[in-house]
């Protein structure tokens, strides 16, 4: 009836069996001398279970099982889902649903599998940095207590619906510490949770503010709210090694002040994916913004010896950045450029600028101008 004995080790403290068993109406009515808690129901005389009074107890673990055993067996379903329904009442739940006809029958090509699992982590690992910063690129290693919040996180079952993929980030026993203000402080997971919902909605909003105007600004006001290259990088992961899956990822969060219980879902579609990978190169300074034209002043020339064509470097800005674009000009245009330099005239041209971290090149370059006084604008 309940699908098997559970296994040992399981990831349950006696606290968290002890509320959900309140929660579902039992009462303790008892105790075996001083190491175990007898537990029973008003509506069924027979229902029964025994937890052990310690966790010190030599064979706790062993006792547990039997305890989650007694439970399913009483609720006519397997120990597994009994597990689950305890873990949420601790811990937040990050479910990631991939969506395509090749996981249509709950399967997934096992490449794509580790992947989804690895890229999982490294979106809480995102969460987890954007608490301590708020950055377009982290690097370098998450602090201790980010690690400590990273290993502590759980991998469910599996679920057909798709494929689905099941991450808990357990939630540490309440306690009563505020800061000196007096104001309730919340556990690191929850504050991670936060932290990924927040970017998860940003990064949802800028997407599609990106599908509608091919404005690569509209992710700009994201990265406040926790997005990064990191997330997008993980989010893409989610998409599989050839990015052709769309993806939904559930929040469902433990109650706190932070969450009132609500689960928050988010789903990214295929043209969001795609607008994901110009997000992330974006974050990396490394992208590519169409159909521009540079204006401003000729800081530098050059022209390597015999060589008809020349390069100048304007400074000038890039999304409100200050940036020296280089420009390669044809000997015509490069004579002007060299006569503007002398007068330190403005100049101006098309062509689509490609910025990396250091550097910033206009390519297809077209229309050079020198502007005279008055034509600047």
């Amino acid at each position: 009836m309940n699908g098997g004995v559970a296994r040992k080790r399981e990831p349950v403290s006696l606290s968290q069996l002890q509320s959900y068993l309140v929660s579902k109406q039992w009462g303790m009515e008892g105790a075996l001398r001083q190491v175990a808690t007898i537990w029973r129901r008003s509506d069924d005389s027979n229902a029964e279970v025994v937890l052990p009074a310690a966790e010190s107890l030599k064979d706790f673990e062993q006792r547990i099982s039997d305890a989650l055993n007694s439970i399913a067996e009483h609720e006519r379903r397997p120990v597994g889902e009994v597990l689950i329904d305890v873990r949420r009442a601790f811990a937040d739940l990050i479910a990631v649903r991939v969506i395509h006809d090749d996981t249509s029958e709950g399967t997934i090509p096992i490449n794509d599998g580790v992947l989804l699992v690895a890229r999982a982590r490294d979106m809480l690992k995102s969460a987890a940095l954007a608490l301590y910063a708020k950055r377009r690129q982290f690097s370098g290693h998450p602090t201790d207590e980010a690690k400590a919040y990273l290993d502590s996180l759980l991998l469910g079952q599996t679920e057909i619906g798709s494929y689905v993929i099941n991450v808990f980030a357990p939630i540490p026993p309440a306690s009563a510490s505020s800061t000196p203000e007096g104001v309730p402080t919340v556990p690191l997971a929850t504050a991670v949770t936060a932290s990924l919902a927040s970017g998860l909605e940003a990064l949802s909003a800028a997407t599609t503010d990106y599908g509608q105007r091919h404005d690569l600004t509209a992710f700009d006001s994201a990265v406040q709210r926790g997005a990064s290259s990191n997330l997008c990088d993980a989010l893409l992961g989610l998409s599989g090694q050839d990015r052709k899956r769309a993806f939904e990822i559930r929040i469902s969060a433990a109650r706190s002040p932070m969450f009132e219980g609500e689960n928050k879902v988010f789903a990214f579609d295929a043209k969001q994916v795609t607008a994901l990978a110009k997000a992330s190169e974006y974050y990396k300074d490394n992208y590519v913004l169409p159909d521009r034209t540079v204006t401003g002043v000729i800081k530098r020339l050059d022209r390597p010896v015999g060589s008809e064509t020349g390069t100048v470097m304007v400074a000038t800005k890039v999304t409100d950045q200050d940036k020296h674009v280089a420009i390669e000009l044809g000997v015509t245009d490069y004579d002007l450029a060299i006569m503007a330099h002398r007068q330190h005239e403005v100049v101006s041209c098309a062509g689509d600028i490609h910025v990396t971290p250091r550097t910033a090149k206009l390519l297809n370059p077209r229309d050079f101008r020198v502007l005279k006084s008055g034509s600047l604008f």
